[in-house]
């Protein structure tokens, strides 16, 4: 099976996100990918968030397109009142009258019937879930324009939060699309290998195929002004770098600060991103009462394309997931293979999902419990003392984990799956695909 049809046209491939392509670097991997490939790819994305606007301009040169939907603040006021209003009275009707199809859609997420609608739009012979939001979807799509369905799990959803009473309705919620919906799918890829076995044994489905987090080689060749890159790291200092979208609690960042004391002057704690409300008062106030409080390097977000060359800057990189939920204890920070493609050495808590990357890394990358401070610092001392670490850790990185190994895995699931339900055989497949209890005609009910 190659990326043409047996009319000689190009199969079509459409990826949908509730999110933003700069906030999903998985997305697009995957569509750079299936466009390298010779597939026609289109992304339906929902712009939402004024800060990555700037970033996803980026992608404008790509060679795939991408369609929006708005909500929240970057749609119109009476959309994200209505928008706001439908999702809370949702919910309620769920927590009164339990889950059920269209109803639960609407109570997970704001924009699940405009992105339906929108998706709907686009005639593609393969449609692509990343996160669950866009499973019913991309569901809905295939089926209208009898296509085949994929789903990325980069996490185990109903994991993601703690099983605890407040929970419980967001739980409820979860469960019943993935239980609708993934079983549906010709195929399901996973972020990591424990994800991929949660839902295997959870829902009783195929073990999915895990697709590591992994980034492309050719993002080292970013050209980044050197003033820039100055600028990373302060002189005469070494840096333990921390980064995402959002600096908060439950991120292990509290392991770091607690360590800095036991380490030297010169060892600062470097962290970027964007503060979560009120966490950047507590987690400065506690840096003060320990006597580091001039040790906190603050670091603004950047372009995607950038986050390679600067990483590469610091000196140890953390991967310090703690282990507070189901899904967090199973999954692999994307930080991880960041700093390995940086060439910088690791520090990352040993958790089921971490461990076994980080013991094939063993030469660069160092396992800590979580909380326990002591052990954290010996980690960071041993690495700070080794040299050759860098050459090391670009090796291993160029070897097995960028995308340019990965993606090969990727594009066989899509061609094996385009292979059999090609053509007149298409409908055969969706129909032989395993079902859930609930009906076709009322999953369609999102619109």
């Amino acid at each position: 099976m190659n990326q043409f049809s047996t009319g000689g046209e190009r199969l079509r491939v459409c990826l949908v996100t509730p999110g933003q392509p700069s906030t999903n670097p998985r997305l697009v991997k995957e569509a750079d990918a299936l466009t390298q490939a010779g597939y026609d790819v289109k992304v339906v994305a929902c712009k939402y968030q004024e800060w990555a606007d700037e970033a996803d301009a980026s992608f404008s040169d790509r060679d795939w397109s991408i369609h929006w939907v708005h909500y929240g603040r970057m749609a119109s006021r009476p959309r994200d009142l209505w928008q706001r209003v439908r999702r809370r009275a949702s919910k309620e009707l769920v927590g009164i009258m339990g889950t059920q199809s269209g109803l639960t859609e609407r109570a997970f997420h704001y924009a699940i019937p405009e992105l339906t609608r929108r998706v709907q739009q686009i005639s593609a012979d393969l449609y692509i879930a990343h996160n669950l939001a866009a499973l019913p979807v991309a569901d809905r799509a295939a089926q209208a324009h009898n296509a085949a369905l994929g789903f990325d799990a980069e996490d185990f959803h109903r994991g993601e939060l703690p099983d605890t009473p407040e929970n419980a309705l967001e739980r409820r919620i979860t469960s019943d699309l993935e239980e609708r919906y993934i079983p549906r799918c010709d195929y399901v890829t996973a972020a990591s290998e424990g994800i991929g076995n949660a839902y295997a044994d959870t829902l009783n489905v195929e073990p999915p195929t895990t697709i590591l987090n992994v980034f492309p080689w050719s993002e080292r060749e970013q050209d980044v002004p050197k003033t820039a890159l100055d600028s990373e790291v302060p002189n005469g200092k070494r840096s333990l770098y921390w980064f995402s979208q959002t600096i908060g609690p439950d991120r292990g960042l509290e392991d770091a600060l607690r360590a800095l004391p036991s380490l030297p002057d010169d060892v600062i704690l470097s962290l970027r991103g964007q503060w979560s409300p009120g966490y950047e008062d507590a987690f400065r106030r506690q840096a003060e009462r320990l006597g580091v409080a001039d040790r906190i390097w603050h670091l603004d977000l950047v372009p995607p394309d950038e986050l390679i060359s600067r990483t590469a800057q610091h000196d140890v990189g953390l991967a310090l997931e703690p282990g507070f939920s189901e899904n967090n204890k199973i999954a692999i920070s994307n930080k991880l293979f960041t700093y390995l493609l940086s060439g910088v050495p690791i520090v990352a808590t040993d958790t089921p999902g971490q461990r076994p990357v980080a013991e094939d890394l063993s030469e660069v990358a160092r396992l800590y419990a979580p909380g326990a401070i002591e052990a954290f610092s010996e980690c960071v001392a041993e690495l700070l003392a080794s040299s050759g670490l860098s050459e090391r850790a670009l090796q291993v990185a160029r070897d097995r984990y960028c995308w340019e190994e990965e993606q090969s895995e990727f594009l066989s699931v899509v061609e094996d799956v385009l292979g059999t339900t090609a053509g007149n055989d298409r409908q055969g497949s969706r129909e032989n695909a395993p079902k859930s209890t609930e009906s076709r005609t009322e999953s369609n009910r999102v619109s």
